[in-house]
């Protein structure tokens, strides 16, 4: 299936405006224009619990001052198995989770213990729907993105058991949806075990925590400045992803006298030293408190207010009790930053967790309060312009609750004045998401198939329209990004595919508005369900389109019987521009879209036109009982029309037939004729004359 639809505001949702007055009811999806904007809105009684049983005549929102009417409305409770349906169509409705471990001011006990209550959270708290990303910050750094926002929990697991700092010589995932490439399909390895009683992560960790403060030159008060900035860029760039972001900032906090002055007899020493005209003995900002720092504060954490993110910390100061960490090494000093973690979510919107020892409780209750919520959608009373901010105020009528939502939204900005952050934050949502990009034209298609030693594959072919790939462009070559996944049954990222190609329109112009591009690849995936997930995008201008489709992968088991493969339209590869690559498990380049040595395109979705001659291949799997070349099936070809009325395609006849690896290919030959215009599906039967079974396959064809 193909969706091909583009958002005109990054962070905004689509609805459809109800006729009906079922407002309640209405599905969120996508649209292609700024018209309707969705907000998640969490509410709260006095006791922080979530509070579910709202309605839309209980909310009243104003943009920029101006009161709207909401014209969708979606109640969610993450608990309730029926969400998953309701969550596929509003991605702006999925809960997500960033579980964010500062390597700068944190104690090496605090944050295994943090790892320790992470890996819980991650492994028995989440809902299946779930999205959670891991990252860490230092002032060294800054901010290291290490698994995106992902419902692959293996992923993300490993993600938090090496925290970047064990196995950093891993294949990495452009788009930050896989941990380590190198593992993909494969069983993920716990890095936390090893031989004796060593911890190689706690040592890890110490000798780097160690090594940061050692790398140190600069101010105490620098340090803070390089982390704060660190965290704005953060919250800004998850501006870019719809929804609700629940950032969960594990941390020690820093020393409060940066943010509101000397404390206690810190300040008592530097007043006298002024008494007595030491002041040379005192540091202006550390008795006063620094100006820029908070100023910096501020900004920083209100980005991730706009951005619709919530900052939580969870306190790792109290985490430190004696014997806990009992290895060799000193601990590096840390100070007291109880006051900045309240600053921080005092800041953010969220919740501090003081010293606690039971950070799963903490983790629990962040959990709860996001159980119960809503989805708002109004259209917008005006538009200002790419990149600028619409001020939201979102109050409810009902008393004695707290609400909860976005600081307001921005509109599209040019792709150009977008960070590499962000580019990568909003690629990486389309495919974990689905989310609909239609300023590129894609359609994707799989044949599963199998070499002679009967290892499964499954060959794709990505049709790319030409004409939207060109686009507006009046010159420059096309920096033409490709990026796939395969997801099995349980979401569990299996296989990759990434291609970086430069394609030049002067010399690849014809053939592109002619026929198109079309990108080939393998994936090797084990039998079963998958659902592959591509998107294509232009570097330079970041225009893109997004497709993906569900498959079963087939065991090609022995005695299965005749199993057929939806109908390849044939076409000749000089009139295509073809791209080739190569999945992160696959090795061969063994391909179907050949008969007799001779190779051949297929087309994604015919366009068919009456009187022009076509070309079938129809390929079909014996079950293991090796064909015999002399047999003769019984072959069905017709149009089957919307309301699955057989339209005739004329006459047609085999052209070629070949057998060999357990697999028996026709080519079918026929020229349609007197085919009204209009979208049809083209069926193919087969009849095994020795067992009497008949198969069936099908294939989107459309008739100008």
């Amino acid at each position: 299936m193909t969706r091909s639809t583009a958002v005109a505001v990054t962070i905004a949702l689509a609805l459809p405006v109800p006729t009906n007055g079922q407002a309640e009811k209405v599905v969120p999806r996508f649209g292609a224009t700024l018209n309707v904007v969705a907000v998640p809105v969490f509410v709260t009684d006095g006791q922080g619990r979530a509070i579910s049983g709202l309605s839309k005549e209980d909310f009243e929102v104003t943009d920029d001052g101006q009161r709207v009417e909401v014209v969708g409305f979606q109640a969610f409770d993450s608990g309730d198995p029926a969400i998953a349906d309701l969550l596929e169509e509003a991605p702006a409705a999925r809960r997500q989770f960033m579980l964010l471990f500062d390597l700068s001011f944190s104690t090496v006990s605090g944050l295994v213990r943090a790892q320790k209550a992470a890996l819980e959270f991650v492994d028995g708290k989440l809902r299946p729907h779930d999205l959670a990303a891991v990252a860490t910050v230092s002032a060294t750094h800054g901010v290291r993105l290490l698994q995106g926002f992902s419902a692959d929990r293996a992923q993300v697991r490993k993600a938090v058991q090496s925290l970047g700092v064990m196995q950093m010589d891993r294949r990495a995932d452009p788009l930050g949806l896989v941990f380590d490439l190198r593992e993909m399909g494969g069983a993920l390895v716990d890095v936390r075990e090893g031989k004796g009683s060593r911890d190689p992560f706690v040592e890890d960790v110490r000798e780097m925590l160690i090594r940061y403060q050692q790398m140190e030159t600069s101010s105490y008060e620098q340090r803070i400045l390089a982390l704060v900035d660190s965290l704005g860029q953060l919250g800004r760039a998850l501006g870019g992803l719809q929804g609700r972001k629940q950032v969960i900032l594990f941390s020690s906090g820093f020393e409060a006298s940066s943010l509101s002055g000397s404390q206690g007899e810190d300040a008592v020493a530097a007043s006298e030293a002024v008494i007595h005209g030491r002041t040379w003995e005192v540091q202006s900002g550390s008795r006063f408190g620094e100006n820029q720092l908070r100023t910096e504060m501020e900004r920083a954490l209100r980005s991730f207010s706009r951005s619709d993110a919530v900052v939580h910390a969870v306190d790792l100061s109290g985490l430190a009790a004696a014997g806990e960490v009992s290895r060799s090494g000193k601990e590096p000093r840390q100070r007291g930053g109880e006051e900045s973690l309240e600053q921080i979510t005092n800041l953010g919107g969220g919740r501090l967790f003081k010293k606690t020892n039971d950070v799963g409780r903490a983790l629990a209750e962040v959990l709860e309060l996001s159980r119960y919520y809503y989805l708002l959608a109004f259209e917008p009373p005006r538009t200002k312009g790419p990149g600028e901010f619409h001020k939201l105020r979102i109050r409810t009528i009902r008393k004695g609750t707290q609400i909860s939502h976005r600081a307001g939204y921005f509109e599209r900005k040019p792709y150009a004045e977008t960070t590499p952050l962000e580019r990568e934050f909003e690629a990486a949502e389309i495919i974990a998401k689905g989310i609909d990009r239609g300023e590129i034209g894609v359609r994707a298609m799989a044949v599963p198939y199998r070499s002679a030693e009967g290892a499964a594959t499954l060959p794709v072919v990505l049709e790319l329209d030409g004409t939207t790939l060109l686009g507006p462009r009046t010159g420059g070559k096309i920096g033409l990004q490709v990026f796939g996944y395969a997801f099995d049954a349980e979401g569990k990222a299996v296989d990759s595919v990434t291609l970086n190609a430069t394609l030049d329109p002067v010399a690849l112009g014809p053939r592109l508005r002619e026929r198109g591009a079309q990108l080939h690849a393998t994936f090797t995936l084990a039998p079963g369900k998958h659902d592959l997930r591509f998107l294509v995008r232009d570097a330079e201008t970041g225009r893109s389109g997004s497709s993906w489709l569900a498959v079963t992968v087939p065991a090609f088991a022995e005695g299965a019987g005749v199993a057929l493969f939806p109908p390849l339209f044939m076409d000749d590869p000089k009139g295509w521009v073809v791209l080739q690559a190569r999945s992160a498990r696959t090795t061969g380049d063994l391909s179907p879209f050949v008969v007799d040595q001779d190779p051949f395109v297929p087309r994604a979705r015919p366009r068919l036109k009456n009187g022009e001659a076509q070309r079938v291949c129809l390929l079909a799997f014996d079950g293991g009982a090796r064909f015999d070349p002399g047999t003769s099936f019984e072959i069905k070809p017709a149009l089957l029309d919307h309301d699955g009325e057989v339209v005739s395609v004329g006459r047609f006849q085999v052209l070629r037939s070949t057998a060999e690896a357990g697999f028996r290919r026709f080519v079918l030959g026929f020229t349609p004729s007197d085919v009204p215009p209009g979208d049809y599906s083209f069926r193919v039967r087969l009849r095994d004359p020795a067992s009497g079974r008949v198969s069936e396959a099908f294939q989107a064809v459309s008739f100008n």
